[in-house]
């Protein structure tokens, strides 16, 4: 009795296992295409290279294989961890890369520079034009008399002048 019920557990085990594996196979495959984005491959990778340019070239290759299959919030911590895990291997470059699959990953379309100029001017680019720029604070140096600064001498309570170092 107890051979026949191994047999029949054994014979549904792998009655299950026949049905279910193309099943399996394809929530394999699935985790397999959304893990393509795996930060602790990133870091593995940034925390293993040694010399900054080697490092660079590692680390810009895997972004550009995987950096289109990473969530927003991915992109995110790896972009909040560059200069710790990439080091001076770190550069604008990189920067730029990982700017641009956040904003894929937002669904924003990257800003355009504006096309009229001259209504977007600042204070500090208008001052360079003159027309517009402000007035000068500064007050013309003729106008006030001279100041003489004094130093201050302190006397010590009493009104008697500190005694001086003693000469042998």
């Amino acid at each position: 009795m107890k051979q026949a019920f191994l047999l029949l557990s054994f014979a549904s085990g792998l009655l299950l296992v026949a049905l279910n594996g193309p099943a399996w196979a394809q929530r394999t495959s699935a985790v397999q295409e959304k893990s393509k984005c795996l930060v602790a491959e990133i870091r593995g990778i940034a925390f293993s290279t040694h010399h900054p340019s080697e490092r660079y070239v590692a680390v810009s290759e895997w972004l550009k294989k995987n950096g289109p299959s990473c969530s927003l919030e991915k992109l995110q911590y790896i972009n909040g961890n560059r200069p710790n895990w990439f080091g001076h291997a770190d550069s604008p470059a990189l920067g730029q890369i990982m700017d641009q699959f956040i904003e894929v990953a937002t669904g924003s379309a990257p800003k355009q520079a504006p096309t009229n100029t001259d209504a977007n001017r600042s204070s500090l680019m208008a001052s360079a034009g003159g027309a517009d720029a402000p007035k000068p604070i500064v007050q013309n140096p003729g106008s006030q008399p001279p100041v003489v600064v004094a130093p201050v001498v302190a006397m010590p309570p009493g009104g008697k002048a500190p005694a001086g170092p003693s000469k042998p």
